[in-house]
């Protein structure tokens, strides 16, 4: 992870409501978009691979064009604005990565990122399988990667989190943000009320592979 100057990013960091356009939905999740797409931008921009852990699920796509700018004068200071106009999370530097979460999440036994894993390695998988696996670990403890295209990853977590492997992942198929938001207990009126687990992952330009899935059976990957 590298400091840099004159770091863009979005507007979304000051305005989360008018970030993103036309989009619908609660403040709530309207905020959660803007701060995705405020760190997707300091991640490509900055070329730090961020982990974003969401309170709401996000909209399954964003982009990056015409979305107003500002300039700051480190990869610090852009992550503190982001947070700041988002006061639920709190962002942590692990190795050369950045991870965003709620601030409870860091230390909640039962959030599902947190839960240990042993002796993982993955070899021969594409990150969309990857990805699938780490939706099947997170349901039933136990990885089990799809044949879906896509770019060869490889990951090896011998003692750590789901975190950590969501972690090399990204590493691995050289993206730059993965996104996780778990709501098992989702309202009527919420987006995609009958699922509780969202994943995706992003490059520099596009989102590369993303998931909504529920109990008993899990959606396939996109």
């Amino acid at each position: 992870m590298r400091t840099v100057l004159a770091v863009v990013l979005g507007l979304a960091v000051i305005h989360p409501a008018r970030a993103v356009a036309q989009a619908t939905g609660t403040s709530s999740e309207l905020a959660d978009d803007a701060l995705a797409v405020a760190l997707w931008h300091i991640a490509a921009t900055t070329q730090t691979r961020i982990g974003f852990e969401s309170v709401e699920f996000l909209r399954q796509h964003f982009s990056m064009t015409n979305v107003p700018t500002f300039s700051v004068s480190s990869l610090n200071e852009a992550l503190d604005a982001a947070v700041a106009a988002n006061p639920r999370y709190e962002w942590r530097a692990i190795g050369d990565l950045v991870v965003v979460r709620p601030s409870g999440a860091w230390s909640n036994a039962r959030d599902p990122l947190n839960r240990r894993v042993r002796n993982l390695r993955v070899e021969n998988a594409t990150e969309s399988g990857a990805l699938a696996g780490l939706r099947a670990l997170i349901y039933t403890d136990r990885f089990d990667a799809l044949p879906n295209p896509g770019k060869p990853v490889a990951l090896e977590v011998q003692s750590g989190t789901i975190l950590d492997a969501f972690n090399q992942l990204i590493q691995s198929a050289d993206d730059v943000l993965w996104h996780v938001a778990y709501r098992p207990n989702a309202q009527p009126g919420q987006r995609s009320p009958n699922h509780d687990l969202q994943l995706q992952l992003w490059d520099a330009t596009v989102q590369r592979g993303g998931s909504l899935s529920y109990q008993p059976r899990a959606t396939t990957i996109k």
